[in-house]
């Protein structure tokens, strides 16, 4: 199926692809410029851009052949090659839980033998209300297999995560060709926050798994089933964590922006009413359990902490000490968030000159890794080093290499993306899968400006970079 439309871009849209293309030429620019002022040794970072490159043109070069298969086999087989790579992860080098990882795999485990006097116990589920919803989702797994253990929870993410290839490739193949659709997808699978989040217990690989699931529904065949079945799909991601509202807010720009036909319209409407019906039943299924929703019952700290230039938008245990921490505000909310206001505020008035710095921190944080310590290697930083048999390397040099590779492979993919974003910005058609991708990446990008960050939250948009990066690779079709 070909999802292009046959009517000129609107300029609007014109405008926002190429700001999709100069936004993710800066990443590249952010990426490249840390790749070689990082301190590490020049043979760590020579390996590492050959190793970014090798993995690119490796799923360039097999993905003609792969191709080749039709079908279940097809899809049976990139299945099983994104689930090897995330099992090997798993066995090879994963963690022991940590952090939240900890949390939402006790949490599930605990939902499954029907105990749940934790929501009670912890503050942590009256505020982040939403982080209950990936516990609940996967329990009923837990108690089908009899397993609470550390190993089966990563299996379980590994078996959603995979997935998310064969749903790439599928979305993919509606505005480019087969070869180029499946690149997308293995780039997508082997891209090193991919690697890095395969190797921990979390919501946001699973949640990823429904929306590219839900835009797969969506576009295969629009109409009202299929519209229906995305608001599902949407809203079972909103329950894993709610990342999916910028996919939604894409689809709906994208058929009222470019569509403008009456199926496209009545795809959205039955999408939307899915989306807010079932999500209203999954609060009344999950209410004698959790009292407290599926939300985000303190939206202000997310902007608190996003603006707070002490931390450069991350996690600030002094903002949570002040905060939801604090006495006074656990028992009156109303004062709590009227206090967060004032901070907001005051954050804000640090003029224009120290906002710039904030914001480019943020972005170095969010885009290319910076500070950040890589889930995969949690126990290898504190073992010390990393060991096979007849191998062994330190842990300062696994974090430097993973770093160097982590950004090579960023800036050749925002380099490439960018030049996709330029190729569609010039197309004469208008491809509606396409434009739903970039849309939600740019509204992400937005609102991380203004919110707290952390390296794994972008997970979810990667696969507008993926899709976009290999554009420059089709053949020219109109334009």
């Amino acid at each position: 199926m070909n999802d292009a439309l046959n009517r000129r871009q609107p300029l609007l849209h014109k405008i926002c692809i190429y700001l999709f293309s100069a936004w993710c030429a800066l990443l590249a620019a952010l990426n490249l410029i840390r790749l070689f002022s990082n301190g590490a040794k020049l043979y760590i970072t020579g390996f590492s851009v050959l190793a970014a490159v090798a993995a690119v043109l490796v799923c360039i070069l097999i993905a003609g052949p792969l191709t080749k298969l039709r079908g279940w086999k097809l899809a049976l087989l990139i299945y099983a090659a994104s689930l090897a790579l995330k099992l090997a992860v798993v066995f090879l080098i994963a963690p022991e839980d940590f952090s939240d990882f900890w949390t939402f795999r006790v949490g599930a485990a605990s939902i499954a033998r029907g105990d749940v006097s934790f929501v009670e116990r912890l503050d942590y589920y009256k505020i982040w209300a939403y982080q209950f919803g990936f516990e609940w989702l996967m329990s009923p797994f837990f108690k089908l297999f009899g397993q609470q253990g550390h190993m089966f929870g990563l299996i379980l993410n590994s078996v959603f995560a995979a997935g998310c290839t064969p749903l790439m490739f599928g979305i993919g193949k509606n505005f480019l060709d087969r070869r180029n659709a499946m690149s997308a997808a293995l780039i997508f699978t082997v891209l090193p926050i991919t690697v890095d989040l395969s190797s921990v217990f979390t919501n946001q690989q699973v949640s990823t798994f429904f929306i590219l699931l839900a835009v797969f529904v969506l576009i295969r065949k629009p109409g009202a089933v299929s519209g229906a079945l995305a608001g599902l799909c949407f809203c079972l991601a909103k329950i894993a964590r709610p990342d999916e509202i910028v996919y939604v807010a894409a689809v709906a720009v994208a058929v009222i922006l470019l569509a403008r036909t009456r199926r496209g319209f009545l795809s959205l409407g039955c999408m939307l009413a899915a989306y807010f019906a079932f999500f209203k039943l999954a609060e009344l299924a999950v209410s004698p359990l959790q009292p407290y929703g599926l939300g985000n019952n303190y939206p202000l700290y997310k902007f608190v902490v996003g603006f707070n230039e002490a931390s450069f938008g991350t996690y600030s245990a002094e903002i949570s000490k002040a905060t939801f921490e604090n006495e006074a505000f656990i028992a009156d909310h109303a004062l709590r968030d009227a206090e967060t206001l004032r901070m907001i505020k005051e954050e804000i008035s640090i003029g224009p000159s120290r906002l710039l710095r904030l914001f480019l921190f943020k972005l170095r944080i969010q885009w290319t890794g910076l500070w950040h310590n890589y889930e995969i290697l949690h126990d290898v930083a504190a073992a010390g080093q990393f060991s096979l048999p007849g191998f062994s390397v330190t842990a300062e040099v696994m974090q430097k290499a993973f770093e160097q590779w982590d950004c090579a492979f960023r800036a050749l993919l925002f380099a490439a993306a960018s030049a996709g974003g330029f190729i569609a910005a010039r197309r004469k058609e208008i491809h509606l899968g396409l434009s739903v991708f970039m849309l939600a990446f740019m509204a992400f990008s937005a609102v991380a400006l203004l919110v707290e960050v952390q390296y794994r939250y972008s997970y979810f948009v990667f696969p507008a970079l993926c899709f976009a990066a290999v554009l420059p690779l089709e053949r020219k079709k109109n334009g």
